[in-house]
């Protein structure tokens, strides 16, 4: 039996990361392809539906029931962002298209559309390796006229009929109805794309970030369950007795695997419902207002006699105008005076982590403001981080945007005060 030459006693098997694991990197891939079938699913909740229900790991990765009866067939597959783009050869395409021809074949009428999709992109270029040269092809001519023996493209079309045991003309017709989807994201994506998209839906708009947040964990935790073979909850209550057992758990599994949009209103009442938020925070003197001021003519001075760099203070203009579109989103959606709270908790937080940089980078007599500047930002990304639930999907720039409109209204200096109002041309 081969071993492996290890230093003993330099980590705990919790700490360290050089041991391969196959098991984490498939659930990740899984999480993906759970946070793509959930943005289908909310589907169902749309203005305009065309489709009654999606199954989860049926058939297909993700399979779609039209209002016509008919179904759409959906293959999910990733790849890195550092790797080259799928190509028409790859193994995991040619795998997906003679799935496709199979399940066509199997069910014939039954599939209107079949979907190969990718986090990724798919190779684009001369020759058959573009998948796209080959699915226009059989959509234009069906019947490869012109296209003689050694044509790369009919011995492609071959290959996959060989492989599925089909006729060219019965994989030719799957592939007339197979469409791609590029959605040019990273593996590991971010979730609060579901979340954005249960606030996209009318019913769901007025919620807070935080209960948006909750509905999407409870969609994929469903999805999770829907994607197994697990029968459990209220599916396995509905048991019958029946002759023939087996048969009556495959009903119960496929009922399980089934998500409609009774399904979905059911599932996202609590997160509708939920109160879990804390109170806002606020800073004393809070100012209110209807709009963020367009000009920042005293941030930009202060910031400047506190020597901070022209590029970083540009920087800070750009995360206050960030801020600014956040606000006005949020009267308009919200009204005034939630904004306000909204912005206020946003300045509590900014006004907070700049008192702890100015502490540790505060020199008397020297110019600071640079790196207290970069510590405040260091803070910032540690806040959003530890209270990212709180800060209704925003990011680590808002809060330095935050920042900014505190140094405009003399809330934050990145200098000594009297110093910095009598450079300026102000009294002290």
């Amino acid at each position: 039996m081969a071993t492996r030459d290890v230093t003993l006693g330099t980590a705990s098997p919790a700490h360290v990361s050089e041991f391969a694991d196959p098991g984490d990197e498939v659930q990740r891939r899984f999480r993906y392809q759970i946070n793509y079938s959930a943005l289908k699913a909310l589907q169902l909740l749309a203005t305009e539906v065309s489709m009654q229900a999606v199954y989860c790991e049926q058939v297909e990765d993700l399979l779609v029931e039209r209002l016509d009866g008919k179904f759409i067939g959906i293959q999910i597959k990733t790849r890195e962002l550092n790797q080259g783009p799928f190509k028409s050869g790859d193994a995991p395409i040619v795998a997906a298209l003679c799935r496709f021809c199979i399940r066509d074949a199997f069910f014939p009428g039954w599939f209107a559309l079949f979907i190969l999709a990718t986090n990724f992109v798919f190779y684009q270029g001369k020759g058959p390796d573009d998948l796209r040269k080959i699915l226009n092809c059989v959509q234009n001519n069906r019947k490869l006229a012109g296209l003689g023996a050694r044509d790369k493209i009919r011995k492609y079309l071959e290959q996959l009929a060989s492989r599925t045991a089909l006729s060219v003309e019965a994989v030719i017709e799957t592939l007339t109805k197979v469409a791609l989807e590029e959605r040019k994201t990273g593996i590991d994506q971010p979730e609060l794309e579901l979340v954005h998209a249960l606030g996209q839906i009318n019913a769901y708009a007025h919620l807070r970030m935080d209960q948006l947040m909750r509905g999407a964990q409870l969609l994929r935790a469903r999805l999770w369950d829907a994607s197994s073979l697990s029968v459990e909850g209220v599916t396995f209550e509905s048991h019958d007795v029946t002759a023939d057992f087996n048969a009556h758990i495959g009903r119960l599994r496929v009922a399980q695997k089934r998500v409609d949009a009774a399904v979905l209103t059911d599932l996202l009442g609590p997160a509708a419902s939920a109160d879990t938020t804390e109170e806002l925070l606020a800073i004393s003197d809070y100012l209110v207002r209807e709009a963020i001021p367009p000009g920042l003519g005293r941030m930009e001075l202060k910031m400047a006699a506190g020597a901070i760099s022209y590029a970083d203070i540009d920087q800070m203009k750009d995360d206050v105008a960030s801020l600014d579109s956040t606000f006005l989103r949020w009267k308009e959606r919200y009204g005034l005076p939630e904004a306000n709270r909204r912005l206020a908790h946003f300045q509590y937080f900014a006004s907070r982590d700049a008192r702890a940089a100015q502490s540790r980078e505060r020199r008397a007599g020297v110019p600071y403001g640079q790196a207290m500047l970069d510590r405040f930002r260091t803070h910032a990304a540690s806040t959003h981080a530890t209270e990212k639930a709180a800060l209704f999907g925003c990011r680590p720039e808002h809060l330095v945007g935050a920042a900014g409109l505190l140094t405009d209204e003399c809330r934050i200096w990145w200098g000594e005060p009297v110093a910095t109002e009598q450079a300026n041309g102000h009294p002290a």
